[in-house]
């Protein structure tokens, strides 16, 4: 059901931008918070929105991560603004509207703040993105509704694959055997809508220096170390994640160039 009005803090004209919905544990793992915190940085980088409802966990770290990179962020809260749940969270809504973000509610500002109603958000969450990727979500969860919420609005619906024995990977893994995109890197998300910058790659800051001595000519893990300076182990973590991305590839002669 469509909420009757909506009340919007910030910056308006977010609304009408392409936005990915990231949603998922309150309690989420570690595993958890590094996809988070990565999606959210490299969808981010692309020019994408992250919307999410400002909860403890994925929300938090979703919205963080999109400042992180200067990107743009909406929240949509399941109260009135005048009482931001959860309180711990208030700091985060004031950042969000000095960084030219915008908190979204269907409640009038007054409204305090009651559990039962803060789920009637997650409609919303998936009505204004373009797609929404889920994290983490234990059996009964928040972020299950938003994920059927997607399908019903018929958003596309990306999850992130978990360790069978992890409680909070029920979600993604369940949705995925129903049909859902599995993703491992933003880049997924950024093709199915063909909104990949073709000269903006998202590359982990961790890896920048690195990154930069490949190219079309292909180099080894050892002549990278020489000219970074850096420790061999380290070159050759990096070479892995960024290949594990798709951004490099392994060529014969353990040599690495960018990949087509």
């Amino acid at each position: 059901m469509s909420p009757e009005k909506l009340y919007v803090q910030g910056n308006i004209h977010l609304l009408s931008k392409n936005s990915i919905a990231i949603v998922g544990s309150r309690n989420c793992t570690q595993y958890g918070i590094k996809y988070a915190e990565k999606f959210a940085k490299d969808l981010s980088k692309n020019n994408i929105c992250i919307i999410s409802g400002l909860a403890k966990g994925v929300d938090t770290i979703s919205h963080i991560s999109a400042l992180a990179e200067r990107g743009k962020t909406i929240a949509v809260i399941g109260t009135g603004f005048n009482n931001i749940y959860p309180e711990e969270n208030k700091d985060l809504y004031k950042k969000i509207l000095e960084n030219d973000g915008c908190i979204v509610s269907e409640f009038e500002p007054e409204e305090k703040v009651d559990i039962s109603k803060i789920p009637r958000r997650n409609r919303i969450i998936s009505g204004l993105a373009i797609g929404v990727l889920l994290i983490e979500a234990r059996y009964r969860s928040g972020s299950n509704i938003t994920a059927r919420f997607a399908i019903e609005q018929n958003k596309e619906l990306f999850c992130i694959p978990h360790n069978l024995e992890t409680k909070t990977g029920y979600g993604p893994n369940y949705f995925i055997k129903m049909g859902a995109k599995l993703v491992t890197q933003a880049k997924d998300i950024l093709q199915e809508f063909e909104l990949l910058e073709e000269n903006k790659i998202a590359i982990d800051s961790q890896y920048e220096e690195i990154y930069k001595y490949i190219s079309a000519v292909p180099i080894t893990a050892n002549e990278i170390s020489i000219k970074t300076n850096k420790n061999i182990s380290d070159i050759n973590e990096a070479l892995f994640m960024l290949e594990m991305d798709g951004i490099i590839k392994c060529i014969p002669g353990n040599k690495y160039i960018i990949s087509e």
